[in-house]
């Protein structure tokens, strides 16, 4: 026993390691070629850089001073700030998203998913739709940007339409600022009603009834709410800027400081006990990322921004096409339709030749659901929430860079390798930017750098897990001669990391180099993949996720049953032999080794394995390590309700049950889940209290008297085990819990179940009188004998 208890304490601690603990990190292609990894510095000047700041005063300061590219004659384009929109959020369009693209940078600022299978699962208010509203002196709010399919577009609201008021039940309130609004809908339910009183022109103000719906997944939003949705009030001013934003890196002479530069400054810098000096955020006279660019196209599907530098006699040309699904494809799942296409151009139309590098950047602003609880499977030591993921030409494998290290500025810059793909992966989202060149191998990007747009965390904080990062790709050196352009296109992969789906995107056609790599399991890979398996088709066949993980685990156990019964009869025998085990310790106290040979020796005589009971406790650990790795990937479970998704309670297995929401009296180092064991998140869960409650009542029910009291203090700590086993469950997905209780209660009435030893299996007849068998026994077994001596005696 005291074996099995020791093999259970450390496969216990095993399984914290692997569920809480580093993660290996990759093995690389021993072939690739890592001269081309130069490390030019870190990005410590990067976290929390202004890199969206309006700098050309700074600029040029610290701008190489050289000649100037002769300035041609051109017409710079003024723009007033206007939203563009794509696609649709109604599940029925032939879209899988909705854009909402700004001038201000010809960036993208949100990006929605149409199907009802992924709806934000914080926020459970009614949604009204994004519309972008500023007060105008007339009066209300103006509406600013508007996507199909949401209630106020179905509503018949416009863009250009003044919201005066606003109607919920028999109240009326006038609006004044959008944040009346949005916390008016916030106290709201999805399929509630409410009135807007509209003004469109010159016309008499009409009333709108909208009937609100469930927020829609945002893949990319500005980051302050996702900042406000960890807190009511922000630390500090947060940077929201638009994804994919372009800009120059050099341009003839002129040029930014590289990453090399950078470090270099900012090491003098702190020798010299100064702060190290910020990023250039652009070149002097550029402003791309800044200034409102001119639409020259638009329709439902694409639109084009267009911007000229007169300085340098450049036209830059940004073009978003999104593209439909086709109508015999609208049931498939798995139809590459969450992209996105990105054309850039560059138009020399100057008169003289000019050498340029063009910088972009990636997407930032993925949404932060799960901070609380979410522990997101990465191939580097230490991952967040949200995380820059690249593959190069030369990696046998993607590269992870953990949000934490970006912000401490801690990563190295890749130079000089093709590559394939790079974005930002979420636990189930991932946003990448796969460059559309005619061979894989084609050198397009010089630099890729991961930049924090967070200010570096404090000491002994955790935020840097909720960091938003992103990547920057710095294009090769171009000499573009007059008159020429320089093209190229980004398919932009916005979705869910479903395995299927994923293998329809790859790096230039080329298969060795495709998105299925952001699928990792971790350890026991091949069994999270078979336990998905199992795992889908008991779904197909039930219909319910909860159910399924029920019948999985009655399948496990099952298959279980013959090493459980083994398992069973093994204690039953380590039972009888305590006697003649105290005897043999009280024996040999003072010689361990004689004490161990004689008690493996009582092993044999018996024909006892004493690990024998641990084998189905061994064989469960890479079963259950499986499906906790799955319930962390797998995005069908995610939003996969137990009973429905009209209550909150068990509303997503793949996150906590999340019964009452406690928030409102908890103090903050409760709510915010950062303190180890204490740190339990805003709500109540109760399934992990029901989970180690089975573990407690297991071990009452099954653990003998102990015989000591070393036995004793044994005991105890188990319990004292469990406990805090319970505090480290507090937060994990309701399927893993689903998956322990029922493990539980099978093994309490499978040992129910059981039939105790009989005497034909005893020790006593298996292997002749045992040491413990009693002198009454004995002689009743030897009595036969003496009655056929006496009859012999007589003859």
């Amino acid at each position: 026993m005291d074996q099995r208890r020791l093999f259970l304490f450390l496969t216990l601690c095993f399984l914290l390691l692997i569920m809480f603990g580093p993660k290996p990190k990759p093995v690389e292609n021993p072939d690739a070629n890592d001269a081309a990894e130069q490390v030019v510095g870190d990005n410590d000047d990067q976290a929390g850089e202004a890199a969206f700041a309006d700098t050309d005063s700074q600029a040029k300061e610290e701008a190489p001073a050289a000649d100037q590219v002769e300035a041609v004659t051109l017409d710079e384009t003024k723009a007033d700030l206007e939203y563009v929109t794509l696609g649709s959020v109604d599940p029925d369009s032939p879209y899988r998203m909705a854009v909402t693209l700004t001038n201000q940078g010809a960036a993208l600022r949100r990006l929605e998913l149409s199907s009802p299978r992924f709806r934000d699962v914080h926020d459970r208010s009614g949604y009204l739709g994004h519309l972008e509203l500023t007060p105008v002196d007339a009066g209300g709010l103006r509406v600013q940007s508007l996507v199909a399919g949401t209630p106020a577009a179905l509503a018949g609201i416009e863009v250009g339409d003044r919201i005066l008021s606003f109607t919920a039940g028999d109240e009326q309130t006038s609006l004044e600022s959008a944040k009346q609004l949005r916390e008016a809908t916030s106290k709201l339910k999805p399929k509630q009603t409410i009135t807007l009183q509209v003004a469109r022109g010159d016309e008499a103000p009409v009333d709108r009834e909208i009937t609100l719906a469930r927020r829609p997944l945002e893949v990319i939003r500005p980051e302050i709410e996702n900042v406000l949705m960890r807190t009511d009030e922000l630390p500090q001013p947060v940077d929201s800027p638009p994804s994919f934003l372009f800009t120059f890196e050099q341009l003839g002479q002129e040029r930014l400081p590289t990453a090399e530069e950078l470090k270099r400054r900012a090491q003098q810098a702190r020798e010299d006990g100064d702060e190290p000096a910020a990023e250039l955020a652009e070149l002097p006279g550029v402003e791309l990322t800044t200034s409102n660019w001119e639409i020259s196209q638009r329709d439902e599907t694409s639109v084009t921004f267009v911007k000229r530098l007169p300085k340098y006699g450049l036209e830059v040309e940004k073009r978003y096409r999104l593209q439909a699904v086709p109508p015999e494809e609208q049931g498939n799942n798995n139809y590459p339709g969450y992209d996105l296409t990105l054309d850039t151009a560059v138009r020399n139309l100057g008169e003289q030749d000019i050498k340029l590098r063009y910088r972009l950047d990636g997407p930032n602003g993925l949404p932060l659901e799960g901070w609380w609880y979410a522990h997101k499977v990465g191939r580097e030591w230490t991952v967040g929430i949200r995380d820059v993921i690249s593959r190069h030409v030369s990696k046998s494998v993607p590269e992870q860079f953990g949000a934490s290290t970006i912000t401490e500025g801690e990563t190295d810059v890749i130079q000089g390798n093709p590559l394939a793909y790079a974005g930002i992966d979420a636990q189930y989202f991932s946003v990448m930017m796969l460059p559309k060149k005619a061979r894989v191998e084609d050198l397009w990007i010089d630099e890729l750098r991961c930049v924090s747009l967070t200010p570096k965390p404090k000491a002994r904080s955790n935020d840097g897990r909720f960091a938003n990062v992103t990547c920057r790709l710095i294009s090769q050196p171009q000499e573009l001669a007059a008159g020429e352009s320089l093209e190229h296109s980004y398919e932009i992969f916005a979705g869910p990391k479903r395995p299927d789906l994923l293998e329809n995107y790859h790096a230039s056609e080329s298969t060795s180099y495709g998105l299925s790599d952001l699928m990792y399991y971790g350890w026991f890979s091949s069994v999270s993949r078979l336990m998905l398996w199992i795992l889908h088709v008991f779904y197909g066949l039930v219909g319910n996720y909860g159910i399924a993980i029920i019948m999985l685990t009655m399948l496990v156990r099952g298959c279980l049953f013959p090493l459980s019964r083994k398992q069973a009869q093994s204690m039953a025998k380590m039972q009888e032999l305590r006697p003649e085990m105290e005897k043999i310790k009280e024996k040999y106290k003072n010689d361990l080794q004689k004490q161990s040979q004689a008690q493996q020796e009582l092993y044999r005589k018996h024909q006892i394995n004493p690990l024998a009971g641990c084998l189905p406790l061994f064989i469960q650990m890479p079963i259950f390590l499986g499906l906790y790795r799955a319930l962390m990937v797998d995005v069908e479970l995610r939003q996969a309700p137990l009973l429905g998704d009209s209550i909150r309670w068990c509303s997503n297995l793949a996150a906590p049950d999340m019964l009452y929401d406690w928030s409102w009296f908890m103090p903050d180092w409760v709510n915010s889940a950062e303190s180890f064991l204490v740190g339990l998140g805003p709500y109540l869960n109760v399934l992990p209290l029901v989970t180690a409650g089975l573990f407690l009542l297991q071990q009452k029910m099954f653990m003998t008297e102990p015989a000591n009291e070393q036995m004793a203090m044994q005991q105890n700590i188990m319990k004292y085990m469990m406990l805090v086993m319970g505090l480290l469950f507090f937060k994990v997905a309701a399927g893993l819990c689903i998956y322990f209780i029922a493990s539980s209660v099978w093994a309490i009435v499978e040992r129910k179940m059981l039939p105790k030893p009989t005497p034909s299996t005893s020790l006593a007849t298996a292997s002749g009188p045992s040491p413990s068998t009693s002198p009454a026994r004995s002689s009743k077994r030897e009595s036969p004998p003496r009655k056929r001596n006496k009859k012999k005696k007589k003859r």
